[in-house]
């Protein structure tokens, strides 16, 4: 209970409505359009909130004084590791997940590309599936199968193949390890 009486001072309530606002921003962005934007003020809100609640708690734990004296220092702390935060969430996610522009199935002309494999086990014989992204950013899902005399052993959810001559006969790429 101490915790929340704590959470209800009115310097903590500005942190608990950011993260609030922030909290559904996020909600309100992730029922929009596939395209995500590069920066979010969800994730600063929610960034800055968490960073003030984080400084008043340690203000109180470690009795350096009244927090109404020390709110306009937590205050622009917490709004520059806000911001640093989504600044590097943002620069990560953008570089680990880049957005997809568009979607194609199977389309030919992709030989000598590497692909990553979306199939469990690729054996001979067996179709498989495996995704591209081209420069543009769109996302191939490609058909593909082990080539003649290739090997299957390394061809494994999540390695990394290199398509061969698109075959009109069986619509797929011929795979071999990268």
């Amino acid at each position: 209970m101490a915790y929340l009486r704590f959470l209800g001072e009115w310097y903590n309530l500005v942190w608990v409505g950011a993260v609030s606002a922030g909290l559904l921003l996020c909600l309100a962005r992730s029922q929009e359009a596939a395209v995500v934007p590069r920066k979010s003020p969800g994730v600063f809100l929610v960034a800055t909130g968490v960073a003030g609640l984080t400084l008043n708690g340690a203000i109180h734990d470690f009795r350096l004084g009244s927090i109404e004296r020390w709110f306009p220092l937590a205050a622009v702390l917490a709004l520059g590791a806000g911001w640093l935060i989504a600044r590097v969430a943002s620069d990560l996610r953008h570089r680990w997940f880049p957005p997809v522009r568009a979607v194609a199935f199977n389309q030919p002309g992709l030989e000598g590309e590497d692909a990553i494999v979306l199939t469990a086990d690729l054996v001979p014989g067996r179709i498989g599936r495996a995704r591209h992204r081209d420069e543009s950013g769109t996302s191939h899902i490609l058909r593909i199968h082990v080539a003649e005399g290739g090997e299957s052993g390394t061809l494994r959810f999540g390695g990394r193949v290199r398509l061969g001559e698109f075959d009109p006969d069986r619509r797929s790429y011929p795979v071999e390890p990268a």
